[in-house]
């Protein structure tokens, strides 16, 4: 399976992404874990240090891990599928190159995508893909390029790269674009935008995931709450009643705008991106499957 993970900037989706990684490998699964872009949250939450864009580690708890930068892959591509020959290390060192793949539109998205499917369905190494596909605009980009690139082109190499990569995104059987948001207005909101884009785009969602969720009170609970005798411990536990009721109002109105039931991520103590990401992986273990 291939899973795409993205969300608004803080929500941890970088965590939840390593978290799916560990998951399916700790069932025996191979992994590989891509962050689309320059090695950050993914790498850090995985302790990951891929050498070069493309290079793959492995790291502690059987996960392989690996960063698509756009440009490399460009190169990549142009050197093993153009064929440029001796030719290639003059074009690719020309500072007009530099500057072609920077000003083409969509150019980067297209052949990071492709590169993702390479390693996916051709390499037949990975059971399972796991990509940190970055913040939702940066995901939308990647993810919409395929057919965008598709209907351009009506014909040759490019039409038919992309439609290849179109279909396999369009595709539940093997995809699955999950979408990470907190139980906050402005987080859920633009996840509820980003799965309605992804339905407009005819394109494989998987769960809306909210993270950091707290656990829902006892019914008796406000009753309780009225019984306290001590004024700061009372205001304690008001201001956690009326944060887990914010959250349920929040995922309620989510689930109701898109028909999709949200799935919760327990809130975590404070620590460590790794320890989360691995105290993440049994919750969302059936996600990852």
């Amino acid at each position: 399976m291939l899973h795409f993970i993205t969300g608004k900037g803080g929500v941890g989706k970088s965590t939840i992404a390593a978290a799916f990684a560990l998951a399916a490998a700790a069932r025996g699964a191979r992994v590989l874990a891509i962050e689309l872009g320059d090695p950050a949250g993914l790498c850090r939450a995985l302790r990951a240090r891929p050498a070069s864009p493309g290079a793959i580690e492995r790291v502690a708890g059987g996960v392989h891990v690996a960063y698509f930068d756009g440009a490399a892959a460009v190169a990549e591509y142009l050197t093993r599928k153009v064929h440029l020959g001796r030719f290639a290390r003059p074009i690719l060192d020309h500072p007009l190159y530099n500057a072609f793949v920077a000003a083409a539109p969509g150019l980067r998205e297209l052949v990071a995508i492709g590169k993702v499917r390479d390693e996916f369905i051709l390499q037949r190494r990975w059971e399972v893909v796991v990509v940190d596909a970055g913040a939702s605009g940066h995901a939308l980009e990647h993810l919409r390029m395929p057919a965008a690139a598709a209907k351009t082109f009506s014909s040759g190499r490019v039409h038919r790269e992309a439609s290849v990569n179109a279909e396999l995104l369009r595709d539940p059987s093997l995809v699955a674009i999950h979408v990470v948001a907190t139980a906050e207005e402005m987080p859920l909101g633009e996840a509820a935008q980003t799965i309605e884009t992804l339905r407009t785009l005819d394109l494989a969602i998987g769960r809306v995931i909210v993270n950091r969720c707290v656990p829902p009170a006892p019914p008796d609970v406000d009753d309780a709450l009225a019984r306290v005798d001590d004024v700061v411990v009372a205001d304690v536990l008001y201001r956690a009643r009326s944060w887990e009721q914010i959250q349920e109002r929040g995922i309620a109105a989510l689930q109701a705008r898109l028909g999709l039931a949200a799935v919760r991520v327990p809130r975590l103590p404070i620590m460590e991106m790794n320890a989360q990401a691995r105290a993440l992986a049994w919750p969302i273990a059936e996600l990852a499957a």
